[in-house]
């Protein structure tokens, strides 16, 4: 009976760890087809301040920081739901994204 019991008890964590366990979440890319896709609108070139990229990506708040680029320079190119607050929720950052006016 306690074995009967002990198989039950074990088959259940494992459907509920399959069941809740967190699903895999694409990593945000320039123009991907995930839900965390960076979207950039095609009618602006890429300037150089992005080059290289990997540097950019973890740098570009000490640039807005420093002054040298203001948040409304990036929402030309960048809209802050698709580009901005996915980066950020993917990397657990709180996007702090308000609407330049």
């Amino acid at each position: 009976m306690r074995k009967a019991v002990f198989m039950i008890a074990i088959l259940t964590l494992l459907l509920l760890v399959f069941v809740y366990y967190p699903s895999y979440v694409q990593k945000p890319e320039l123009n991907g087809s995930g839900p965390l896709s960076v979207q950039i609108d095609p009618r602006y070139p890429v300037p150089a301040t992005h080059n290289p990229l990997d540097w950019w990506q973890t740098h570009h708040m000490d640039v807005v920081n420093r002054g040298d680029l203001q948040r409304v320079d990036c929402l030309y190119c960048h809209e802050a739901q698709t580009s901005c607050e996915n980066c950020h929720a993917y990397v657990g950052i709180d996007a702090q994204i308000t609407p330049v006016p």
